[in-house]
């Protein structure tokens, strides 16, 4: 998609005006993040979308279901990789559907938090640093471990420091959020752990953490299907 930008002071005041209006970052260019916000804030039902966002590839939804499963992410519509696993099981905090699969932090061991995100029966997002899902609301239906972004971004408290540190190092990378009551699934090419966080705040999202990434990167959508042949221990799935 073209951007479209004011060639008048008129005109770029006036795009920046309806960014403003629908949460959008007032940057005077129209394209697909003004539109998907717009779409959001209206009310029309296309979702949920798969598009580029910023050069990277985005699932938009209403919402999410993780998942522990053993299989391609091809198997999957509009998902990506999932978190840290470890042994073909999931070693961060999940839920899904109410279900617990996994109840302790990646870096539990070490005696370090991690960041969840996550969602309750009445539709409200939240995120906290936490070692138990016991710490967790008592009616979330889905919650996501992983490493916080935007003002939870602190990868030394999390325990990524060390031989774990590898997780903040140049390459791809998957990521969660949500923004204005919807959820934003995210591939991220080629980028370190700090570069990720810069672009979960140019996407404007509330809350966001950062999933596994590396050679398990992937994601499965209409427009973007890249190592979707990779076998996954963990998906996240828009609906």
């Amino acid at each position: 998609m073209r951007n479209v930008s004011g060639s008048t002071a008129a005109e770029k005041r006036l795009i920046k005006a309806v960014q403003g209006a629908v949460g959008a970052v007032q940057d005077g260019s129209i394209g697909t993040q003004t539109l998907t916000d717009l779409a959001r804030v209206v009310g029309a039902e296309c979702w949920p979308l798969g598009l580029d966002i910023y050069g990277c590839p985005t699932i938009i939804a209403r919402d999410l279901t993780p998942a522990a499963v053993k299989a391609p992410l091809a198997n999957f519509s509009n998902a990506i990789s999932g978190s840290f696993s470890y042994k073909e099981k999931p070693c961060s905090i999940l839920i899904s559907g109410g279900k617990c699969y996994c109840s302790a932090s990646c870096h539990a061991h070490l005696g370090k938090p991690e960041s969840v995100l996550y969602r309750t029966s009445s539709g409200e997002f939240g995120i906290s640093h936490m070692m138990s899902a016991g710490q967790l609301p008592l009616d979330v239906t889905w919650a996501i471990g992983g490493l916080g972004l935007l003002d939870n971004f602190n990868p030394v408290a999390e325990g990524f420091t060390g031989a774990y540190s590898d997780v903040l190092r140049k390459t791809s990378h998957t990521m969660v959020g949500c923004k204005g009551g919807f959820v934003y699934l995210v591939y991220i090419g080629s980028m370190t752990g700090e570069q990720v966080n810069a672009h979960a705040k140019r996407l404007g999202l509330e809350y966001a953490v950062m999933l596994d990434g590396g050679h398990v990167s992937a994601i499965n959508s209409e427009s973007s299907r890249i190592n979707t042949a990779q076998r996954q221990y963990y998906i996240v799935q828009g609906v």
